[in-house]
């Protein structure tokens, strides 16, 4: 359920070493913290080639790239795609693994020798793709890792997205809702609710925070529906599914 436009937009190789290093950051928040910083959400990772192209990171945390190849009729210069992540040096990313006791021979698998010691790139997605109650940001990237750490749920789910909704006392709480391979029920509806809630609890530190002092403001409102109903309807047009239902 991840950004498939993530796999397009950008100059990237999904390495075996990229991809074993997502691993333990996925099991491990300590170590998700120390590489890619104070956010709920595991970025996706790849390595880049930097003679093609540079990348910064600006003061909001979004990506800027400048292709640097020559053979090109359009040129871009600090490109802004508006997603948000960072980048690191081969040697930052492996010191820093190794410090945190992460053997990196052993992620780079049957032939350390010959890794190629490119820089590393993490993408969470467009920085405006969030909603926000009591100050705590909610991503779909959160959302995603809920559903996911939940399999009888996630088994039954094509899609999702999410909302803010206003009640009759005009209080605004996060709205969730998903797509299920089969019938709503109010008995799946409490049980993607209560579960969504608790695992958005452990994993967003801005929503915790929040929750202990506004519980009855961000318990969330929970919507499901069959396949291809509601917000849904118009998806199977779509290259990119939307995440963020304004």
């Amino acid at each position: 359920m991840s950004d498939p436009d993530i796999l397009k937009r950008y100059p990237r190789s999904f390495t075996p070493l990229a991809v074993a290093i997502r691993r333990p950051a996925r099991e491990n928040p300590v170590i998700r913290e120390r590489l890619f910083g104070q956010d709920s959400r595991l970025p996706m990772l790849f390595q880049y080639n930097p003679l093609m192209h540079h990348v910064e990171v600006n003061e909001h945390q979004e990506l800027l790239f400048t292709i640097t190849r020559g053979a090109l009729l359009s040129p871009r210069v600090r490109y802004n795609v508006h997603d948000q992540g960072g980048v690191a040096r081969f040697d930052q990313m492996t010191q820093l693994l190794t410090s945190l006791g992460v053997d990196v021979r052993k992620l780079q698998g049957d032939h350390p020798d010959g890794t190629l010691p490119l820089p590393f790139i993490w993408v969470y997605g467009r920085r405006d793709y969030t909603v926000s109650v009591m100050g705590a940001n909610i991503y779909p990237e959160d959302l995603e890792q809920c559903l996911y750490a939940e399999p009888e749920l996630a088994r039954i789910t094509t899609s999702f997205c999410l909302s803010l909704h206003e009640t009759e006392a005009a209080q605004v709480r996060p709205c969730f809702l998903f797509e299920l391979d089969g019938e709503p029920s109010e008995g799946l509806q409490e049980a993607f609710a209560t579960a969504m809630l608790r695992r958005l609890i452990e994993l967003n530190a801005d929503f915790r925070e929040a929750w202990k002092e506004y519980p009855d403001a961000l318990v969330p409102r929970v919507e499901l529906y069959r396949r291809g109903e509601g917000p849904f309807a118009n998806d199977s047009g779509k290259i990119k599914q939307g995440r963020v239902l304004r």
